[in-house]
């Protein structure tokens, strides 16, 4: 009886591991590391409530995961990013970029920085 039981909650954790890291996977994605070379490029946009205007700045840039694996990736901002910022993107598969934060260039991986000098 103790075996039964014992089997049937390795499965059930063995279950729920893989479901939370799918979770994860689809609803987190992967790290990448980006430079900002050039001004994004502005559009005005207009909110469907009120009618306002505001601008967002694009950027379509290479990317690159701590391995120095490429991924194409374009995301908006409501500012222009400063110049020869390094920025740490979270990238959704299916979502795109889903969070961005500025970093020094110390804590970007060796592999990524040195694909981001070419």
């Amino acid at each position: 009886m103790k075996k039964i039981f014992f089997g049937l909650a390795t499965v059930l954790l063995v279950i729920l591991i893989g479901s939370g890291y799918t979770w994860y996977k689809v609803n987190y994605g992967g790290t990448y590391y980006v430079q900002i070379n050039k001004n994004g490029k502005e559009e005005e946009k207009i909110t469907s409530d009120s009618s306002a205007k505001y601008k967002q700045y694009a950027y379509d840039i290479d990317s690159y995961q701590k391995d120095g694996k490429v991924k194409r990736v374009d995301f908006n901002t409501d500012h222009n990013l400063r110049k020869e910022a390094y920025l740490k993107l979270k990238v959704n598969p299916t979502k795109g970029v889903i969070s961005w934060e500025e970093v020094k260039k110390s804590e970007v991986p060796k592999a990524a920085l040195e694909k981001l000098k070419e």
